[in-house]
């Protein structure tokens, strides 16, 4: 009996640890792409201060994706949205 209830929690742990581990998964150069296309979209019916520094920032975070600087891209990218409204 002690060895289930052993095994069992095992199992347990290890399925808490393993989901753990993927929901902090490092983003993906396909996530800058939709990062842009929902800046871009929000920024591009819009004349204002906030959509000029967002079409500033796509700039920046592009080149952040290209040179595989992710998760600075992803600060800024969730910052303009931010400053956009846009909901994550």
């Amino acid at each position: 009996m002690t060895r289930m209830t052993t095994a069992g929690l095992a199992f347990v742990s290890l399925v808490w640890f393993s989901a753990a581990a993927m929901a902090q998964q490092t983003p993906k150069p396909s996530d800058c792409d939709q990062w842009i296309a929902r800046i871009n979209a929000e920024a591009g019916v819009r004349a204002d201060e906030a959509a000029w520094r967002a079409r500033q920032n796509v700039d920046a975070i592009y080149k952040m994706c290209k040179d595989g600087n992710m998760t600075e891209a992803q600060r800024i990218a969730t910052d303009t949205m931010a400053i956009l409204g846009i909901k994550l």
